[in-house]
């Protein structure tokens, strides 16, 4: 796919121009771009628009200067795959990028008709400083991704990538593959057929990643894929994910963070997901694995499930903190309507990689749970963490119906055998208001710890909910509140109606990811009414962050709940 460099006229900008660069480098003063469109002849120069290239095989066979665009019409559909790699892209990095975008009105598209388990719409391989952004890629028959961003030639770090305000859909592993490869980008640190060089800087902006359908087939919208812990610094923040389907035996995520170190995610919607599933060990809304220090923060996840009803399987959990994460924090998330936990702590140590210290705080989950497939709202599996959890601030709240089940799902679980939580666990200040109800008219047990796992601090929770299935830890139920304050596992534990402002009624919010405020102040069903017994009744958590889920300082001493000011 290369081609003899040819001549090109270098376009002198305005001094002091600066290359919209999205944050990946310093700007330049000059700048190529070259321009695709289906009325253009690929025996053009494609320096304008009146002398633009036609196809995208004539723009994977040319080499491009450093610091090029390749810009295709606005509006017009181009068929074929791009491959970006360091004989098209000899020279380019953070400071200098190469573009690839659209021009004139509307997005481009680019509809794939490559083939193949690792087959992709976009690649951009070791190519430092590669910007996708306004174009549409659309799966055209059976391509498994739609952005591949990889590093299969150096070990040194591909630097400074974004994709950002585009359009991906429809893109999964072939029918009948057995690879788990495909989805709508792709980030990967793990040859699939070469070496595994990492990269760093990886922005992942303002993007839709979709299927057509609730039930489409449509893999993740983010896999990030490591090996070992060699992508760093990534910016996951105002996409929106939804109608990703996947396959029956998935396992992953909408958004999975493999392999990461150093990331935040945030401001993203994540919604109709996992709906093919019917196995255990997928899929959830947001998943780190084997990851260091993520923050998961101020996003909304909800209708993780399967459709159009459960039949088997597990998880389509909200937010997930799975095997070998490490120093992470989920905080100002709105996780609702889940068929699994709204959050999970999956504590199992991966290879050499124990999990923890990880930290969940000022949350708010509503009908979470709502299959019962997890069993809780906040489910701690499947051994006691070896490292310290914090869990504090949280709010959770169930009125779902699950009058076709024995139990009702619990506030906390804890499973699966006996064992001994890390010195510094703790779960402080966590409001637990259950109205579900089982056939036998009882709700859920505000814990169900059945092996007796020990080792956390418990103190100043808020309780509340009729015909409670009480407290279960080891082989004791206690019916009700008196009953577990005399048993003296918590301090400060409170019983009560939180009276929130509208319990039950946060359903789904209105925001725009792309604005960068998260979904609060949306709900404002969970704000507390004057007189609450959940004010002033929580206890100070050292290195609590300052502030709770609706942006308030938070109090000294704070309340119970997410609206902890």
């Amino acid at each position: 796919m290369r081609a003899k460099t040819v001549a090109v006229v270098v376009v002198q900008v305005m001094l002091g121009f600066l290359l919209a660069a999205a944050g990946t480098g310093t700007a330049h003063a000059a700048v190529t771009t070259y321009y695709v469109s289906p009325n253009g002849s690929d025996s053009n120069s494609g320096l304008s628009s009146s002398q633009a290239w036609k196809s995208t095989s004539k723009v994977n066979s040319f080499t491009f200067p450093q610091g090029s665009v390749v810009s295709f019409e606005g509006g017009q559909t181009f068929t074929g795959c791009l491959v970006f790699n360091s004989g098209n892209v000899p020279a380019s990095s953070a400071s200098t990028p190469f573009k690839v975008t659209s021009y004139g009105t509307g997005q481009a598209t680019i509809t794939s008709n490559c083939t193949g388990d690792y087959s992709a719409a976009i690649t951009a391989d070791h190519v430092s400083g590669f910007q996708l952004s306004g174009l549409k890629v659309v799966n055209g028959g059976t391509t498994a991704a739609g952005v591949l961003l990889q590093n299969q030639t150096s070990s040194s770090p591909t630097k400074g990538l974004l994709v950002a305000g585009s359009d991906i859909s429809g893109f999964s592993a072939p029918s009948g593959s057995s690879s788990t490869f495909g989805g709508q980008i792709m980030v990967l640190g793990y040859a699939v057929n070469g070496n595994s060089g990492p990269l760093d800087d990886v922005q992942i902006r303002d993007n839709k990643l979709h299927g057509s359908t609730v039930t489409s087939a449509a893999g993740p919208g983010i896999y990030g894929w490591g090996s070992g812990v060699n992508i760093t610094n990534v910016t996951v923040e105002g996409n929106t994910v939804y109608n990703l389907g996947m396959a029956a035996k998935t396992t992953g995520a909408a958004i999975t963070a493999n392999g990461w170190d150093g990331a935040v995610i945030r401001h993203n919607v994540v919604h109709d997901i996992g709906a093919n599933v019917t196995s255990c060990g997928g899929t959830s809304g947001i998943m780190t694995y084997t990851s260091n220090n993520v923050a998961v923060r101020y996003n909304e996840v909800y209708n993780v499930r399967p459709s159009p009803a459960f039949t088997a399987g597990c998880d389509w959990d909200g937010i997930d903190l799975d095997g070998g994460t490490t120093n992470s924090l989920v905080e100002y998330n709105y996780t609702h309507d889940n068929a699994g936990s709204g959050l999970l702590a999956y504590t199992s140590t991966v290879g050499s990689r124990v999990w923890g210290p990880n930290t969940f705080r000022y949350n708010v989950s509503e009908n979470d749970d709502a299959a019962k497939a997890q069993g809780g709202l906040f489910n701690v599996v499947p051994g006691a963490p070896k490292n310290a959890l914090s869990i504090y601030g949280n709010t959770f709240f169930t009125n779902k119906a699950q009058s076709t089940q024995s139990t009702s799902s619990a506030c906390f679980l804890f499973g699966y055998s006996a064992g001994t939580w890390a010195a510094g666990s703790q779960i402080k200040d966590n409001i637990c208001y259950m109205a579900n109800k089982s056939m036998y008219g009882k709700t859920g047990q505000f814990y169900y710890n059945p092996n007796g796992q020990t080792g956390m601090t418990l103190s100043n929770n808020l309780y509340y909910g009729s015909s409670t299935a009480g407290w279960r830890w080891g082989g004791t139920t206690y019916a009700d509140f008196a009953a577990w304050q005399a048993a003296g596992r918590e301090t400060g534990a409170v019983w009560g109606d939180p009276q929130f402002t509208s319990a039950g009624g946060g359903g789904t919010c209105s925001w725009s990811p792309t604005s960068g405020t998260g979904p609060q102040p949306c709900p404002q069903a969970y704000t507390l009414k004057s007189g609450s017994p959940a004010i002033g009744a929580g206890v100070t958590v050292s290195g609590n962050g300052g502030r709770d889920y609706y942006g308030t300082t938070i109090a000294t001493p704070p309340n119970i709940g997410a609206d902890a000011g």
